[in-house]
C-alpha cells in the first residue's frame, strides 16, 4: 500500500503504517475517551479516560496486527510470499506476492484471521475475570478489548468479498466449480450487495439522527463495494493474461541502444520515431541499466547533446523477465514496484522491453477482436 510509513519488522515480515491509520487512531481515541468509557464508567477524572482511550485504541490496533499476522504467517507456510503488512483507516492488510494458488490454501489463510481475533477476545475475557475491581480502567480497557475483537471477528466473518468470510466463501465456490474467476465473481458480487446494503443503512441512520454513526456505516459499505469490485477485475485481468507469453506482447525494437549514445540522439531516434518512451542500455548485450522519458526531463535540455546515455540512465533497482514467462508474471512487477515497464533478458542478454502500454493494447485488442478469456481457465 503506498503512502506508509515502516515500523518494525516481525518474524521477517515487514509492519507499517498508512497515513489513514493516523486518522482513525485520532477519532477512535477520542471517542473512547469522550463516549464509550465515560458513559459505561462514569466518575473518572478526564486524563484518566483520555489516557484509557488512547491505551485501548493502540491496543486495538496491535489486536489488528496479529489478525494479519494469522493470515501471513499461514500464508508463508503454505509456500506464499508476504511482502509486508499495513495498518489503515479500516484495520490492516497482508500484502501478498500472489494470490493461493489453491482453494484449500485460501480457505486456510482466510480463517485463521478470525479464529485469532476470536482467541484474543477469550483472552480478554478472562483477563477481565481476574481483576478484582471491574470499574477500574484496567478491567475497561480489558473488556472494550475483548468486545471488539468479538466483533471484529463476526464482521470478517461475513461473507462478502474480499472479507475474511467472503474469501472462505471464495474458496468453497472455487472448490465446488474449479474456476476461479468464476468463484471470484460470485463472491465479489455478495460483497457489493453487503457494501449497497450498509450504505443504505447509513443513510437511514443520518436520517434518523444518528449522522457520525450514519457516515461510518455507509463509508465502509462504500469500501467493501468498491474493493469487492476492484479484486474481481484484478482476477479477471489476471486470468485473461496467464497464459499469455511476454514474447508475444513485448517490444523488440529498438532493442537496446549503447550507453555512450548521447540524449539527444535517444530522443531523436527512439522517443521521437519510435514513440517509446523507454530503451534498455547494453554493452555487449549486457544490461547497464533502462533510460526512460523521466529520466530525460531531468537533464536541461541545453545539455542532451553531450550527455552520454549511461549519465541519465536508471542503473538499479531493474526489474525483468524472460519472454516465455506469463505477460502476468510482467504485470505483477509493473503493480508491485508501481513502474511503467520491465526489462526483457534472454539468458541475461538484452531482448526488450514490455510496458503498461503493451499490456493494455493486446487486452484491448483482444475484447475488440473477441478473443478475451471468458470466465478464466479450470483450475
Amino acid at each position: 500500500m503506498k503512502s506508509s510509513v515502516r515500523l518494525m519488522r516481525i518474524a521477517g515480515i515487514e509492519i507499517g503504517i498508512h497515513y489513514t491509520w493516523i486518522l482513525i487512531f485520532v477519532l477512535l481515541s477520542w471517542s473512547l475517551a469522550q463516549g464509550f468509557f465515560p458513559q459505561l464508567y462514569p466518575g473518572w477524572e478526564a486524563i484518566t479516560y483520555w489516557i484509557t482511550g488512547v491505551v485501548a485504541a493502540l491496543l486495538l490496533f496491535g489486536s489488528v496486527l496479529i489478525h494479519e499476522l494469522a493470515h501471513s504467517l499461514v500464508a508463508r507456510a503454505r509456500g506464499m510470499t508476504v511482502n509486508s503488512i499495513t495498518l489503515f483507516i479500516f484495520g490492516g492488510v497482508s500484502n501478498l506476492e500472489e494470490e493461493p494458488e489453491k482453494p484449500k490454501v485460501e480457505l486456510a489463510m482466510s480463517i485463521v484471521g478470525p479464529l485469532a481475533s476470536l482467541a484474543l477476545a477469550g483472552i480478554f475475557w478472562g483477563l477481565v475475570q481476574l481483576v478484582g475491581d471491574r470499574q477500574s480502567p484496567l478491567a475497561a480497557t480489558l473488556s472494550y478489548l475483548a468486545l471488539i475483537n468479538a466483533i471484529l471477528a463476526g464482521f470478517n466473518l461475513l461473507p462478502g468479498f474480499p472479507l475474511d468470510g467472503g474469501r472462505v466463501l471464495r474458496s468453497i465456490l472455487w472448490d465446488r466449480t474449479g474456476n476461479l474467476v468464476k468463484a471470484t465473481n460470485m463472491a465479489a458480487t455478495v460483497g457489493r450487495f453487503m457494501g449497497w446494503g450498509l450504505i443504505a443503512f447509513g443513510l437511514f441512520q443520518i436520517f434518523a439522527g444518528n449522522f457520525v454513526g450514519g457516515i461510518w456505516f455507509a463509508f465502509i459499505g462504500w469500501f467493501l463495494s468498491s474493493s469487492a469490485d476492484a479484486s474481481r477485475r484484478e482476477i479477471t485481468l489476471r486470468e485473461q493474461l496467464s497464459g499469455v507469453h511476454v514474447k508475444d506482447v513485448m517490444t523488440t525494437y529498438p532493442m537496446y541502444i549503447n550507453p555512450a549514445t548521447s540524449v539527444a540522439e535517444l530522443v531523436s531516434n527512439v522517443f521521437r520515431k519510435q514513440h517509446g518512451r523507454a530503451v534498455p542500455v547494453c554493452q555487449n548485450e549486457k544490461v547497464m541499466g533502462i533510460a526512460t522519458v523521466t529520466d530525460v526531463k531531468e537533464l536541461p535540455r541545453e545539455k542532451w547533446e553531450e550527455t552520454p546515455v549511461k549519465g541519465i540512465m536508471t542503473r538499479e533497482p531493474l526489474y525483468s523477465v524472460a519472454p516465455e514467462d506469463d505477460l502476468k508474471t510482467a504485470m505483477r512487477l509493473i503493480t508491485k514496484h508501481d513502474i511503467n515497464q520491465v526489462l526483457v533478458l534472454r539468458n541475461g542478454k538484452c531482448a526488450g522491453l514490455v510496458s503498461r502500454s503493451d499490456i493494455l493494447a493486446h487486452l484491448q485488442i483482444s475484447q475488440e477482436l473477441g478473443l478475451e478469456r471468458k470466465g478464466g481457465p479450470d483450475v
